[in-house]
């Protein structure tokens, strides 16, 4: 549904940008959420609004979710590291962050991995400029974008302009 939304938003018709979810999922030991599937399916790697970056699979590495993923990884450590009080996500276990995107003020946007259902994860965001605000929503990624694109009252996130409405560039 938030997919949809996204592209009639943003007047984009569907790509077929296709991912290896089987190669994706088996080395973060877990699987995705469905819709943001969906997303990077239809939309492929690219620019809501030159704003945010989804992390998908990427031939460029630019916005490649398995790159930034290990380079997350590789710099999170046990003390007060930089995504504290939360860890990166590992293989296996619950509770760690997996990146899925960012934005040109270096934002973070994440899901939280836990035991309920996947479609179900939060969007965990880091507002960097702000000393490392984390916030949480109970909501998918896809409609977290939408809201971002469309609500301006969706602070601190909100990056509406009713007047050019919501556009997204193919990576």
């Amino acid at each position: 549904m938030w997919v949809d939304s996204l592209l009639r938003a943003t007047g984009r018709g569907a790509r077929d940008a296709a991912q290896p979810w089987a190669e994706i999922e088996a080395e973060l030991g877990t699987e995705l959420p469905g819709d943001y599937k969906q997303l990077c399916q239809v939309f492929g790697v690219g620019e809501f609004s030159q704003e945010v970056m989804v992390l998908c699979a990427d031939a460029t590495r630019v916005g490649d979710l398995m790159i930034w993923w290990r380079r997350l990884l590789e710099s999170d450590d046990d003390s007060d590291g930089p995504w504290a009080p939360y860890r990166i996500h590992e293989p296996g276990t619950t509770g760690g962050l997996i990146p899925w995107g960012t934005t040109r003020s270096a934002d973070r946007f994440f899901w939280q991995v836990t035991d309920g259902p996947v479609d179900a994860w939060p969007v965990l965001a880091m507002q960097v400029d702000t000393e490392k605000a984390w916030h949480r929503y109970e909501m998918t990624a896809t409609e977290f974008l939408y809201r971002i694109f469309t609500d301006p009252g969706f602070l601190p996130y909100s990056a509406a302009h009713p007047a050019s409405g919501p556009f997204f560039e193919p990576g």
